[in-house]
C-alpha cells in the first residue's frame, strides 16, 4: 500500500505520522508512506522531515520523502509516479486554497483532515451527512479499512442557517468523544453544494473532534480520463506553469477584436483573392503568412476547455468579425477586378468548391499543429498560423469573389458560394476541436468542480459534434 502525505509544517510531520499509523492497522500489507513537501523552496523543512523519519520507531512502515513544486499538478503526477492508493493532508490555514484544489483534483481516495487530540484506535468514525452514508463509508473503507461505527448526526434536510453549529450540537448530544473522527463525504463539489460548504466550515473550526473530508477517488469513467490525461502526458510534456499563464494572457488579449487585426485579415483576403485570379499558389501563400486566424480560434478552444464563456464570446465575434471583413474586402476586390477584366473562375477557386471528407482532416490536423506549435517556445507559430490561414483565407476570398461576379450557378466541377463557405465551417470547427484537445493535454487545464458547475462547455461541444455530422452528411449524400 502506497499512501502520499502532505505536510506544511514540523507540527503536521508529529501529527500525520500516527494518523498514518491508524490508517495502516488494517493493511494487509506493508505500508509505504511518501511524506511530501509541495514547495520547492522550502528544502529546509526536507531536510528536517528527512531526519525525523529516520527517527520513527514503527518498523511495520516504511517511509519516503520528496520535496516537489507548489503546483497541484506536480503532487498529482508525483502520487502517480509512486502508484499512489491513498491521499492524505492535514488541514492549514495558510495553505487552504491549495489544499482545497488538490482535494478537488484529486483521483485517488483523499483525506482532507482537522486533526484533534492524538487519534486512537478506539476512536469512532462518525458519518456526518445522511444522504451521503453510502459514499462516506466507502471513502472510509478504502482509508481505514472499516465502515462509520455510529449513527448519523445530521440529516440532509437540515435548514438550519449555521449548518455547522448544527453539527456540532448534535455531536455533543449524541456524546462523540474528542478522539473520535466525523467523516464528511464528498464526490464532485461545488461552490453551490451546501454539504461541501458545511464541511469546509467545520474545518475551519477549533474545536473538537476531528473532522475530516474525504471521497473516494475517481469513478470508471473519471479513471478513464485519468488515464487518458497520463498518456498525453507521457507523450506531450505539461507546460510550466508560467508558460500557461502567459500563454492564456496572450489568447485572451489576442481574442479582442480591434482594427489592426480587421485590417490585416482584409488585406489577407484581398491578396488571396489576387493569386485565385492569377491562378498563382505563391501569392496565395504570402496572403496565408499575413492572416491574424490562429489565436482568436486558439482561444475559442482555451476558452471551451477552461469553461471560460466570456473569453469564448469575444473569441467567436472575433472569427465573425474576421469572416466579415474577409468576405467584404474579397467581395470589393472583386468588383474592382470586374471594372478592369472580365471575370472568370480559375481552377484554384473551383479547387475551393468541393467539399470532402479529407477536409475535415486538413483542419483538424491544422489544429492540431497549430495550438501545439504555439505552446511550444522553439517552434514558430507563424508557420502554424499560415496552417490555418490556409484552411480559412484562401475559401473565404473564392466566396467573395463569386458574389462579386454574380456566379452562383452549379457545374460538375462544384458549387460556388456554398461549397467555399462550408469548407471555411468545416475548417473552423475542426480547427477549434483540435486545438482544445492539444491545449487540454499541454495542461491548459480547468478546476474540475468549475467544469461540473458550468455545463454550457457540454452544450458547445454538442453543439459542435452535431454541426459537424450535418455538414459531413451533406458532403457524403449525392445531391
Amino acid at each position: 500500500m502506497s499512501v502520499v502525505f502532505i505536510v506544511a509544517n514540523e507540527k503536521q510531520l508529529q501529527v500525520g505520522i500516527r494518523w498514518c499509523q491508524r490508517m495502516s492497522e488494517r493493511s494487509t500489507s506493508s505500508p509505504t508512506i511518501h511524506v511530501v513537501v509541495a514547495d520547492s523552496e522550502r528544502k529546509t523543512l526536507a531536510e528536517y522531515i528527512k531526519r525525523k523519519l529516520a527517527e520513527v520507531s514503527d518498523t511495520s512502515l516504511k517511509f519516503r520523502s520528496a520535496i516537489v513544486d507548489n503546483d497541484v499538478r506536480a503532487v498529482l503526477s508525483y502520487a502517480r509516479t509512486v502508484k499512489c492508493e491513498k491521499l492524505f493532508m492535514l488541514f492549514h490555514p495558510d495553505e487552504s486554497d491549495f489544499q482545497q484544489q488538490l482535494f478537488i483534483e484529486s483521483m485517488y481516495p483523499t483525506m482532507w483532515l482537522r486533526s484533534g487530540p492524538e487519534p486512537n484506535s478506539t476512536g469512532q468514525l462518525i458519518c456526518v451527512f445522511k444522504d451521503r452514508e453510502q459514499l462516506t463509508n466507502l471513502a472510509a473503507k478504502q482509508m481505514f479499512g472499516q465502515s462509520s461505527t455510529n449513527a448519523l448526526i445530521l440529516d440532509s434536510d437540515d435548514e438550519s442557517n449555521d449548518a455547522p453549529t448544527a453539527v456540532m450540537t448534535a455531536a455533543n448530544v449524541q456524546s462523540v468523544e474528542p478522539g473520535d473522527l466525523l467523516l464528511c463525504g464528498v464526490q464532485g463539489p461545488t461552490k453551490s453544494d451546501r454539504h461541501y460548504a458545511t464541511s469546509i466550515a467545520l474545518l475551519e473550526q477549533t474545536t473538537p473532534p476531528a473532522v475530516a473530508l474525504v471521497h473516494s477517488g475517481d469513478t470508471l469513467m473519471e479513471s478513464f480520463a485519468g488515464k487518458l490525461r497520463s498518456w498525453s502526458e507521457s507523450i506531450v510534456p505539461l507546460m510550466s506553469r508560467e508558460h500557461r499563464v502567459d500563454l492564456a494572457n496572450d489568447l485572451q488579449i489576442g481574442s479582442q477584436p480591434n482594427l489592426e487585426y480587421l485590417g490585416l485579415i482584409s488585406a489577407s483576403s484581398m491578396l488571396a483573392a489576387f493569386g485565385l485570379l492569377q491562378n498563382s499558389a505563391a501569392v496565395i501563400i504570402g496572403a496565408m503568412l499575413i492572416a491574424p486566424l490562429m489565436t482568436p480560434i486558439l482561444g475559442a478552444g482555451l476558452a471551451l476547455i477552461q469553461g471560460n464563456r466570456p473569453l469564448f464570446k469575444n473569441a467567436m465575434l472575433t472569427i465573425s468579425l474576421g469572416f466579415t471583413g474577409a468576405l467584404t474586402a474579397s467581395i470589393l476586390f472583386g468588383w474592382l477586378y470586374w471594372l478592369i477584366y472580365d471575370p472568370d473562375i480559375t481552377s484554384e477557386m473551383w479547387a475551393r468548391c468541393r467539399p470532402s471528407p479529407l477536409d475535415f482532416c486538413v483542419g483538424l490536423v491544422g489544429g492540431l499543429a497549430a495550438s501545439y506549435a504555439r505552446t511550444r517556445t522553439h517552434l514558430s507559430s507563424a508557420l502554424a498560423g499560415a496552417a490555418i490561414a490556409a484552411a480559412l483565407v484562401p475559401p473565404i476570398s473564392t466566396a467573395g469573389l463569386q458574389i462579386a461576379f454574380g456566379y452562383f450557378e452549379r457545374s460538375d466541377q462544384g458549387t460556388p458560394v456554398i461549397g467555399p463557405l462550408l469548407l471555411v465551417t468545416i475548417n473552423v470547427l475542426t480547427i477549434m476541436v483540435g486545438s482544445s484537445f492539444v491545449l487540454w493535454a499541454r495542461g491548459m487545464r480547468i478546476d474540475r468542480s468549475l467544469y461540473l458547475a458550468d455545463r454550457w462547455v457540454l452544450r458547445v461541444f454538442a453543439l459542435l459534434a452535431t454541426l459537424v455530422l450535418l455538414l459531413l452528411t451533406w458532403i457524403v449524400v449525392p445531391h
